[in-house]
């Protein structure tokens, strides 16, 4: 019997992104590859940590938010490991190993909304001496200029941010700015107190300014008003991505195998345009869809979550994308299971339960129907 491989997780259990990467990690059990994920918070001394690896038996470790002297350590023991981005700053981040989203996406990504919106003003709301928030400034920078846009950048401290204080720097840069404008702040927190600052000054988003976050928290995102459109970094992806890194230095999966990784890409709401009721309802039932591709939701069941009849629900489909919702979750599942599939030690069975099939014979029909192609065919297509 083979024997299940303990993997201890280093990180917060609070933020959205560590619970993103913990989906992402836990998607990886398989029968092929028996996993244990243990979680330790990062308060603690390096002795506490030896000793909680040498009483579990740590085979290797996934950390996100590690001070240097601590990877350091972990690194001498010669444990396998993936250092996954947090908010290192350049000078204490050579150690970080582990798959990052496309900072270069994020600001092209705010970049084309932005235009589409002909806003000829841009701002960026930057965390100072955090690695990512940096590289999305750059980026950011670098295509409004290209564009011949002018653009600022407002920075905040660690003391300021995500507090009170950082609503009213922002006010305060905004107030200057030529309106209206869009702004990009590095992510949905800091995005969100750029819609309070909007509420204190009596400015209006979108109309005069156009806010965009990063991350697609779907909580931050859903209790502001108006609600906040986001970048999606396809996080739980980023997580998969990780335990193939760790498992290749384990020797349990090939160096050739990759994890299929989607685009990051903009969902939008109410903060940079306006929009009518059905593309509200079109949105809320993508992101529902889109958080659960492979559950086996009723059209009449979205409806409800959306808060609409059936028929409303279809109208907004019809006019948002030209199609039904039913034939929407169809293909998003499959795009679902195909990408499972990519991992060549996951068995038909186990893809089968996830997806809610009985059996094997049930996936294969499904997929078959869906695409022409047997999983097999498709599993060997990927590699």
């Amino acid at each position: 019997m083979q024997k299940k491989l303990n993997v201890l997780f280093l990180g917060d259990r609070e933020s959205f992104y560590s619970r993103e990467l913990l989906r992402g990690f836990f998607s990886m059990r398989s029968e092929s590859v028996k996993w244990n994920f243990w979680f330790l918070p990062t308060q603690f001394s390096i002795e506490e940590l030896e000793n909680y690896i040498q009483l579990r038996k740590i085979d290797g470790v996934l950390s996100r938010g590690l001070s240097q002297p601590v990877a350091e350590a972990i690194a001498a023991m010669e444990i396998p490991s993936v250092f996954i981005r947090s908010a290192e700053d350049a000078d204490s981040a050579a150690y970080l190993n582990g798959p990052i989203p496309d900072d270069f996406e994020i600001g092209r990504l705010a970049g084309e909304e932005f235009s589409y919106l002909n806003l000829g003003y841009w701002g960026f709301v930057h965390w100072g001496g955090v690695m990512w928030s940096e590289a999305r400034r750059k980026v950011f920078h670098s295509y409004a200029t290209s564009l011949g846009v002018s653009n600022e950048t407002l920075t905040l401290s660690l003391e300021a941010r995500a507090n009170w204080k950082a609503v009213e720097q922002i006010a305060d840069w905004l107030e200057a700015l030529p309106k209206p404008c869009g702004v990009l702040a590095c992510n949905d927190e800091a995005a969100l107190d750029v819609l309070h600052a909007c509420e204190i000054l009596g400015l209006s988003a979108p109309d005069e300014v156009a806010v965009i976050g990063v991350d697609n928290d779907r909580l931050l995102c859903e209790s502001s008003s108006p609600t906040l459109t986001s970048i999606d970094l396809k996080v739980a992806e980023l997580g998969r991505a990780a335990v193939v890194d760790l498992g290749k230095s384990l020797g349990v999966y090939s160096d050739s195998m990759e994890i299929h990784r989607t685009p990051a890409n903009i969902v939008s709401r109410e903060s940079s345009h306006r929009k009518d009721r059905y593309a509200l309802v079109y949105q809320k039932a993508m992101d529902y869809i889109e958080a659960r591709p492979l559950s086996n939701t009723s059209v009449e069941a979205l409806a409800k979550f959306c808060g609409v009849s059936r028929r409303g629900l279809e109208r907004a489909f019809v006019k948002c994308s030209q199609s039904s919702p039913a034939v929407v979750m169809r293909e998003r599942k499959v795009e679902a299971i195909v990408d499972l599939l990519q991992d060549p030690s996951a068995r038909l069975e186990t893809i089968a339960q996830q997806a809610g099939f009985s059996d094997p014979v049930g996936l294969s029909n499904f997929v078959k129907r869906m695409t022409g192609k047997p999983p097999g065919e498709l599993r060997k297509t990927s590699r």
